[in-house]
């Protein structure tokens, strides 16, 4: 069995030992979007959108506390209960159930869920990364890359030396050599750096960073650099 295959099937074995209504996985640039459901696919997404800003906000949470925020965030929405929990600092688990499942079997399953589910780390980054390229190629189709390429607008040097602070922050000294490394690496140019590819400098730079805590904070800081108004 491929590995994509080994992870739809974890999915849907999550789905049905937990009673969740769906189960998915998603990254907080919007590449990535797996579930698993047992209804109709314009309910997932309508949910999925409702509750993308508090998984957003929770998964690049900071508290202030050494140890990090917790793993998951858990509540109810009507007639719902939602369970999000955090795989790595850009990637999400978000499960939506009926009331009558109860809260001890979402936050007893779901536990579970999360730890399964981290174990596809390594498979969830490549189908993030093929899907962020395939996007990219259906706008070039699309004939819409060179109109965003004659108007996109560019991250001041401020921006992209306070995205680069905030890395060393978190990473210390090495911080500035692994930054500018990564530019070079990836092709970027930091005088010319867009919103798009800043967001992907983000996601690259927080893989470099080995606590947990500290690259959800550097990805929730990172992101309110970006997204101030650019030139």
């Amino acid at each position: 069995m491929r590995p994509e295959e080994e992870l739809k099937v974890a999915l849907d074995r999550a789905r049905q030992g937990t009673g969740a209504l769906f189960i998915a996985v998603q990254d907080v640039l919007g590449f990535l979007n797996i579930f698993s459901a047992d209804i109709e696919e314009n309910f997932v997404r309508r949910w999925l959108q409702r509750l993308e800003t508090t998984a957003i906000s929770f998964t690049t949470l900071d508290t202030g506390n050494s140890t990090g925020p917790p793993d998951f965030s858990f509540g109810d929405v009507g007639k719902y209960l939602y369970y999000i929990g955090v795989l790595n600092p850009h990637l999400y688990t978000v499960g939506l159930f009926p009331k009558r499942v109860g809260a001890a079997k979402v936050l007893y399953g779901m536990g579970g869920v999360v730890e399964e589910l981290r174990q596809f780390n390594d498979i969830l980054e490549e189908l993030k990364e093929t899907s962020r390229k395939k996007y990219l190629e259906q706008k070039a189709k699309e004939g819409e890359l060179k109109q965003i390429r004659r108007k996109k607008k560019y991250l001041s040097q401020h921006q992209v030396e306070a995205l680069k602070d905030a890395f060393q922050n978190e990473i210390g000294p090495a911080g500035d050599y692994i930054f500018n490394a990564t530019i070079i690496e990836k092709r970027f140019n930091r005088n010319l750096l867009t919103k798009e590819d800043a967001y992907e400098l983000i996601d690259y730079l927080a893989q470099e960073i080995d606590s947990l805590d500290r690259a959800e904070r550097f990805v929730k800081t990172a992101l309110s650099i970006v997204d101030e108004e650019v030139i």
